[in-house]
Parts: structure tokens; C-alpha cells; sequence
């Protein structure tokens, strides 16, 4: 008797909760009988919002769904929902972290290709004021509007280069990584493409674009990479890149980019042959990695790489980024140790280990 008690009692409960009704996404309440679905670039279609929520006009600059008179404003103009704003990356160190880690994983697609940028580009997080003024400076096709970030160039020498990467705040972690992708590869192109190639600036953008969803190929981020194929920011030329590169290899494209005659993709996608003779396919092929296979790391702590400015390092500790005065968790082995960055100097890092007494000091080796 009691187990049929609790089996109605576990119906009741399944009927009332089939029968929720629909809340609002903006406002929280039911939506009652007439609402509005809404499709969010985050958080997918049918989204609704009731009937005084859809009549909104202010959007969220990350979901793009109505937000209330109360929501977050930013002197820029633009609007976060809460869910939005707490996700947000307004910090210029966490920016430069999330920075680090993209340049290490577009080290793996871009290598074999000329140099990469490394020591040569710092890394500013702006707001969309900041961001409008720089492209005063420097006009482009693109209306500007919507413009997440700019890669700023300036030629030292014949071969030198300083890069200064504009991002902008308050954009979620992956979609920065995805930004810090496409302005990253601005900068590998005005090293390693020459300057007498001619290439219209959607065919720039459509390369930088590819990366970037190259990136998120390998991280397995299937909302981002719908994103970067929804934008018409490169007039197709992403969607061409991407038909390309499945047809051609990744090495071909390149090829094309860096050595090539047309301007541009044609509309089938086609990389032409290369000054009268056909490409040989040899370089480097890339691959995604295997999901869910970590990569190995050494069995102590190994410093591995010092990167940015002098006055914002970063010391990357087996497979860890870490900045003066943040704390993390260091994979060493099969297990991990809580470490805490004290100094970054020009050849080594200065660390607590949790539980040790006294701060240990890596060295960078010759082999790194």
C-alpha cells in the first residue's frame, strides 16, 4: 500500500511539473496564453518572453533578448542581463589569461606557417567607445557596428613588428577566446603574408574567421562555432574558407593566402592553382585532438614559457597560465598542486606551492 502511495504521489508530481507553466526569460513570470518566442544566439530558439517583455526595445548585448529598464548599462550603451554581466570578462588580467591560453592552442594550427607573434603584442581590454574611436582612426568597409575587436600594427624595421590587440570587455570567456583567435591571426598575417599580396578585406577577415573556428573545432564549442558561421561580418568568405579547407587541406588555403593571385574565394569555393603549377600538398596537416584525452604534462613542475610585456607576464607552469599574484591549479602528473605565482622575472617565476614552507624558484632551460 505504501509503494502505491508513492507511486501516485510520484505521478501527481510529474503531471504538475509536465504542466509548469512557461516563465518569461526576461522578467520571470509566467507567460500566460499569449507570448513571444525569441532566438537567442547564446541560449538557442524559442526563447519566450511574455507580451510586456516583447515590446521591450533594449537588448542584451550577449543574448540578444529584452531586458528590463533595471538591467546593467555600460557607459558604452550597451545592456547586460544579469546572467549576462555576472559571465562577463571585464578584467584586463583574466582577459590576458584567456588570451595566453588561445595563442598556445593557435600555436598548434599556424605552425610550419613563418613566425609566430609571441613576445611582440600586448593585449588591451576596451569598451565599445574605446573601440569606435580606434576605427576613426583607421576607417574600414565594415560598419563597425558590432566590432568585438582590433588588431593594431605598427612596422619597426623591415622585420619587426609591435602588435596591440584591442578586445572588448564584457564578452563571455569563450566568446573572448573565439576574438582573441581572430585578432591574433590579423597579427600572424601582417608577418607572414607579404604586403604586396592583395587580399580584399572580407578575404582577411574569412581567414581570421576560419582560425577562430578552428579553435573552437578543437575545444568541441558547438555554440560558438554556430555563431561565427550565423555572422555575415565576412560576407561569406568564412563559409567559403571553411568549404575550402575540406575540399583543399588547411596547407593549400594557406598557400593560396600567402602566395596566391585571386583577391578572393570564388563563390565555389575553389582555391586556384598556384602560379601554373599544382600545389604538392606537403606541410603541416591539422587535425582536432581526440576528445576527452588530456594532454601529458611533466611529473614536477616545469617552467615552460614566459610571454607578454614586461609589466604583465605570464609563466606557463606545465599546462597552466598564470600571472603575478593569482593562484591555480597545476596538473603534475596524474594529480594537481595548488600553486601561486609570486614574481615573473625575465628567465624565471618565483612560486608557492600550498603546503610548502618556503617559495621555489623555476628556471626557464635551454630546451624551452
Amino acid at each position: 500500500m505504501k509503494t502505491l502511495l508513492t507511486l501516485l504521489a510520484l505521478a501527481a508530481t510529474l503531471t504538475a511539473s509536465a504542466q509548469q507553466p512557461k516563465r518569461c526569460v526576461t522578467c520571470g513570470v509566467p507567460v500566460g496564453a499569449t507570448y513571444y518566442n525569441f532566438n537567442s544566439p547564446t541560449l538557442g530558439s524559442n526563447q519566450p518572453a511574455c507580451e510586456p517583455c516583447s515590446k521591450l526595445t533594449n537588448r542584451c548585448a550577449i543574448c540578444k533578448l529584452p531586458v528590463l529598464d533595471t538591467a546593467r548599462k555600460l557607459e558604452d550603451g550597451r545592456f547586460f542581463c544579469d546572467r549576462d554581466f555576472r559571465a562577463g570578462v571585464f578584467d584586463v588580467t583574466e582577459a590576458r589569461r584567456v588570451y595566453e591560453e588561445v595563442r598556445r592552442e593557435i600555436a598548434h594550427i599556424l605552425a610550419g606557417y613563418g613566425p609566430l607573434p609571441d613576445g611582440n603584442i600586448t593585449v588591451a581590454l576596451v569598451s565599445g567607445t574605446e573601440i569606435k574611436k580606434l576605427q576613426q582612426t583607421l576607417p574600414s568597409e565594415h560598419d563597425g557596428k558590432g566590432t568585438l575587436g582590433l588588431t593594431r600594427t605598427e612596422s619597426v624595421g623591415r622585420k619587426n613588428f609591435q602588435h596591440r590587440l584591442h578586445l572588448l570587455n564584457g564578452l563571455p570567456r569563450n566568446r573572448l577566446a573565439a576574438v582573441c583567435a581572430h585578432e591574433y591571426t590579423h597579427a600572424w598575417i601582417h608577418e607572414n603574408v607579404p604586403a604586396d599580396r592583395k587580399l580584399e578585406k572580407d578575404t582577411v577577415e574569412g581567414f581570421c574567421e576560419l582560425v577562430a573556428y578552428k579553435l573552437m573545432v578543437q575545444r568541441h564549442d558547438e555554440q560558438q562555432k554556430k555563431i561565427i558561421l550565423d555572422n555575415a561580418y565576412t560576407r561569406g568568405q568564412v563559409n567559403a574558407f571553411i568549404e575550402a579547407e575540406h575540399q583543399h587541406r588547411f596547407h593549400r588555403v594557406v598557400t593560396w593566402l600567402q602566395t596566391g593571385a585571386d583577391e578572393s574565394l570564388s563563390q565555389t569555393n575553389k582555391v586556384q592553382t598556384l602560379a601554373g603549377r599544382e600545389d604538392d600538398s606537403s606541410g603541416p596537416a591539422w587535425t582536432p585532438p581526440p576528445p576527452n584525452v588530456p594532454t601529458r604534462v611533466p611529473d614536477t613542475l616545469v617552467l615552460k614559457g614566459i610571454s607578454g610585456a614586461a609589466v604583465h607576464r605570464f609563466a606557463l607552469i606545465n599546462d597552466a597560465t598564470l600571472a603575478k599574484n593569482e593562484e591555480g591549479k597545476v596538473r603534475v602528473g596524474s594529480t594537481n598542486v595548488v600553486v601561486r605565482c609570486l614574481d615573473i622575472r625575465a628567465a624565471s617565476v618565483v612560486i608557492q606551492i600550498k603546503g610548502d614552507a618556503r617559495p621555489t624558484e623555476l628556471f626557464l632551460t635551454k630546451s624551452d
